[in-house]
C-alpha cells in the first residue's frame, strides 16, 4: 500500500510539475510519521475519555449456564423416628438409581456504585482534561512538521541553487580552459596559465559533484518528512519570495514583549503542559477519594429449572423458579498496608513533576521566541547588503573581463573575480532563505499567530 501511495505521489508530482510548499504541506499533513503517532495519542485519550465514565454508570452483567448434571446409583442410610414404642429412631436403607437432569440456569446483576469519595468523577475530569492535552500536543505536533517541512523545503531550494551556481561557475572555467589553450597557441599565453585553467576547471567539476551529492541528501531528508521512502523524482518550485532575491519587502516585527505573551497564550506546547498539570492535581483529589468508604447498590435475578421450556422450564413465567436480591452495600478500608497513602503521595509528586515540565516549557518557548526574532532582525539587516555585494560582485567581474580582453589582466584576476560572484550569489540568495525561514521559525514560536 505505502509503494503504490508513493508512486502515486511521483506520478501527481511528475504530471504537475514541480512540488510547491503549499503541496509540500498537505503531503506531510497526511503521510508523516510524527503526525500520525500524535494523531494516534489524540484518539486514545479520547477513547480514555470516555470510558472513564464507567466509575458512575450502573453495570449489568448478564450470566448463563446450560448443562446436565449426572449421579451414579448411590445407597445411602436413612434415621427416621420409630413409630412404634418405645419411642426411639431407626435407620433405614435407601437406594437411589442412577440419574440425569437438566441444569439451566439465567441471571441479571446490577452493581452500582453510587459514592466512593468523588474519585471516580476526579477521574473523568482527569481523562477528559488529558484528551484536551493531546489535542493541543497534536496542534504542537503539526506546529514542528510544518516549520520542518518549511525548513528542509527551503533546503532543497538553497543546495539547488548552490548547484547552478556552481554549475555556471564550472561553464565559466571551462571557457577560460579555451582561451588559455588559444593564447598559448598564439603565443600570447604560457603554458603555466593552460595547466593552471584545466587545475581549476576540474576543481570546480569536483565542487559540481560534491554538490549534487548534498542535494540529494537534502531531497532525502525533504521525503523523509513528508512520508515517502525516497526522493526520486521529487522537484521543488521556489516560492516567490526566494525566485527573485532582495525584492522581497522588509515586514516590521512585533516588540519582543508582546510575542513572548503571544507565545505564552497560543503555543500549544504551554496549553497542553497547563492542561496536563490540571489533571495531575484531579489525580490527587482522586487518590484521596480512597480514604473515603464505597457505597453501592447491587441487585440480581436468578432463575433456573431442570428443562428449557415447560411449567418448570427455564423459560417459563418470570415470577415463578427465581432468586432476586436487592441491597446497599458499603465497603471501607481501614487499613491497606500504607498503600492509600503512597497512592496520594505518587500523585502529588507527578503534579510536581507535570509544573515543573510546564516550567521548562515556557523557558524553551521563551529561548526559541528570542533567538527567532534576533534571525529575523539579523538577515533582515544582511538582505540588503548581501544584494549590494552581489551587484559589486558582477561589476568586478565584468571589469576584470575588460581587463583580460585589453591585454592588461590575466585569467588569475577572472577567475578571482567569477569566484567572488559565485560566493556572493550564494551569501545573496541564501540571506533571503534564511530569512524566510527564521520567519516560520518565529512564528512556530509563537503558536503560529504571525
Amino acid at each position: 500500500m505505502g509503494i503504490l501511495t508513493l508512486f502515486a505521489v511521483l506520478r501527481l508530482t511528475a504530471a504537475a510539475g514541480p512540488l510547491t510548499l503549499d503541496d509540500a504541506l498537505a503531503l506531510a499533513a497526511k503521510r508523516n510519521a510524527e503526525l500520525g503517532i500524535a494523531r494516534a495519542d489524540q484518539d486514545a485519550a479520547a477513547v480514555d475519555a470516555r470510558e472513564s465514565y464507567k466509575g458512575v454508570l450502573p453495570r449489568l452483567d448478564l450470566n448463563g449456564a446450560f448443562g446436565s448434571e449426572f449421579q451414579g446409583a448411590q445407597q445411602l442410610v436413612q434415621v427416621v423416628p420409630n413409630s412404634t414404642p418405645p419411642p426411639d429412631f431407626v435407620r433405614i436403607p435407601v437406594t437411589i438409581p442412577a440419574n440425569d437432569n437438566g441444569v439451566y440456569q439465567l441471571g441479571l446483576a446490577l452493581n452500582w456504585t453510587l459514592f466512593d469519595g468523588l474519585s471516580s468523577w476526579d477521574f473523568i475530569a482527569s481523562s477528559r482534561t488529558r484528551a484536551a492535552a493531546a489535542d493541543r500536543q497534536y496542534d504542537e505536533s503539526a506546529l514542528v512538521v510544518a516549520f520542518e517541512v518549511t525548513r528542509r523545503f527551503y533546503e532543497v531550494v538553497k543546495q539547488q541553487r548552490a548547484l547552478d551556481v556552481l554549475r555556471e561557475t564550472a561553464a565559466v572555467s571551462a571557457e577560460l580552459v579555451k582561451r588559455a589553450d588559444a593564447l598559448f597557441a598564439a603565443a600570447r599565453g604560457t603554458k603555466l596559465d593552460t595547466y593552471t585553467a584545466r587545475v581549476n576547471h576540474g576543481n570546480d567539476v569536483i565542487a559540481v559533484r560534491s554538490q549534487t551529492a548534498v542535494l540529494a541528501r537534502a531531497r532525502a531528508d525533504l521525503a523523509s518528512v513528508l512520508g515517502l521512502t525516497s526522493e526520486e523524482g521529487l522537484e521543488v518550485a521556489p516560492p516567490a519570495p526566494v525566485a527573485a532575491p532582495g525584492k522581497s519587502p522588509a515586514k516590521e516585527l512585533p516588540p519582543l514583549p508582546a510575542l513572548l505573551a503571544s507565545a505564552r497564550k497560543g503555543r500549544p506546547l504551554i496549553s497542553a503542559r497547563k492542561l496536563s498539570g490540571e489533571a495531575a492535581d484531579r489525580d490527587i483529589s482522586r487518590a484521596r477519594g480512597a480514604y473515603w468508604p464505597v457505597v453501592g447498590l447491587q441487585a440480581t435475578y436468578q432463575k433456573g429449572g431442570p428443562d428449557l421450556t415447560g411449567s418448570n422450564g427455564l423459560f417459563s413465567d418470570p415470577s415463578d423458579q427465581y432468586v432476586a436480591t436487592i441491597q446497599a452495600t458499603l465497603a471501607f478500608n481501614l487499613f491497606a498496608g500504607g498503600e492509600t497513602r503512597a497512592g496520594v503521595e505518587r500523585a502529588e509528586v507527578q503534579a510536581r513533576r507535570t509544573r515543573a515540565l510546564l516550567e521548562q516549557g515556557e523557558q524553551t518557548v521563551a529561548a526559541e521566541v528570542t533567538f527567532a526574532r534576533a534571525q529575523v532582525e539579523a538577515l533582515s539587516d544582511s538582505v540588503a547588503t548581501a544584494q549590494e555585494n552581489l551587484d559589486s560582485a558582477e561589476k568586478g567581474l565584468r571589469f576584470a573581463r575588460e581587463r583580460l580582453d585589453a591585454g592588461v589582466g590575466s585569467q588569475l584576476e577572472v577567475r578571482d573575480a567569477t569566484l567572488k560572484l559565485s560566493e556572493a550569489k550564494l551569501t545573496a540568495f541564501n540571506t533571503v532563505v534564511d530569512l524566510v525561514v527564521a520567519r516560520a521559525d518565529l512564528n512556530r514560536g509563537v503558536g503560529g499567530s504571525l
